[in-house]
């Protein structure tokens, strides 16, 4: 039975965008909002802050609640985390369970604030997991973790302006330092002047680094003459680091050799380029030679098998069996 006529029922609201609080976002909303000169006012606001709580409340589906998280211009979420402990949970839930380019938009434009908030909470929670050894492998390193994954595809710059809020607005040195392994060499050389910084607040950002300090320049070679200008007045540091100017240089040819074994990896098409990689290999010492596989490796150059199998010809290891002849194409190049 209709009790009230057709053109008298209640409609249910609708954003600027024409969608109504118990539906998804879609997938441009963020930047439909962005072009029509959003702002909060009015009745056809954005609607993420309610579709928020009602997935709190439960009347709201996961996706509607996942949507609104992924779509929110950046204001309402800040404002939605602050309400309420639950709110910011909920936040953080949806920024670690998305994809990294589902949420590459927010942590674009997130406040450093929240953000230092959800990524502290996070490596809290890593911490107590790993000092429970229940993380494992490659998950031995915070950023490495899931929660933590959206931090590899961000923009140098944006990871710059989240070490500057530690840096000087949180104090916190020693987790702005964690940040630094995120960039290129390019961009941590032109750190110091592109975030102006003096050099005592470059210098306590490498302090913060902690041991790892003297790790780093193997890392990242070329950072090596800067770290001895930027401590050439820190006796204790000066020292360590001096000292390390052999292992420098050796990482540095093993970059070099590794560059010629990817050279020879892109030519696959020619005939025996796997055979071209174990002669060049051949020419290196055996240590050197397996580091490079090491690092081809890890960067997905080559798989584990073809891995497994060079080294064992390194080594002298290999079997009468195998030969490259019934493996013609050992390398994939990504």
């Amino acid at each position: 039975m209709i009790l009230f006529p057709e053109n008298e029922r209640q409609k249910e609201r609708t954003c600027l965008a024409g969608v109504s609080e118990s539906k998804p976002c879609p997938g441009n909303c963020r930047d439909f909002y962005r072009e029509s000169n959003w702002n909060d006012s009015g009745e056809q606001a954005c609607f993420a802050f309610e579709k928020l709580e009602k997935f709190l409340e439960g009347v709201n589906s996961f996706s509607v609640g996942a949507t609104a998280f992924q779509q929110a211009p950046a204001d309402i979420l800040e404002n939605f985390s602050t309400r309420s402990e639950i709110g910011f949970d909920l936040v953080r839930y949806f920024l670690s369970i998305s994809s990294p380019d589902q949420v590459m938009s927010t942590i674009l434009e997130m406040d450093d604030s929240l953000l230092y908030r959800i990524v502290k909470e996070d490596f809290k929670i890593f911490q107590k997991l790993k000092k429970e050894k229940k993380v494992f492998g490659t998950e031995s390193n915070f950023l490495d973790s899931k929660a933590a994954q959206f931090w590899n595809g961000l923009p140098p710059e944006r990871i710059s302006k989240f070490i500057l809020f530690c840096l000087r607005t949180k104090k916190d040195s020693i987790f702005a330092a964690r940040f630094l392994g995120l960039m290129p060499i390019e961009t941590l050389l032109m750190l110091g002047e592109s975030l102006g910084l003096n050099k005592e607040e470059e210098a306590e950002l490498y302090r913060g680094l902690e041991d790892s300090l003297y790790e780093f320049p193997i890392r990242f070679p070329g950072i090596y003459p800067h770290l001895l200008e930027l401590f050439a007045e820190d006796p204790e540091i000066n020292i360590i680091l001096s000292t390390m100017e052999g292992l420098v240089e050796r990482k540095e040819s093993l970059l070099r050799a590794r560059e010629e074994v990817l050279k020879i990896i892109e030519e696959a098409h020619k005939k025996n380029s796997h055979q071209e990689v174990l002669n060049y290999l051949n020419t290196l010492d055996k240590d050197a030679a397996l580091e490079i596989l090491g690092m081809l490796e890890e960067q997905n150059h080559i798989g584990f098998s073809e891995k497994s199998l060079l080294s064992a010809y390194i080594k002298g290891e290999e079997s009468d069996f195998i030969t490259f002849g019934r493996r013609p194409q050992i390398f994939r190049v990504k």
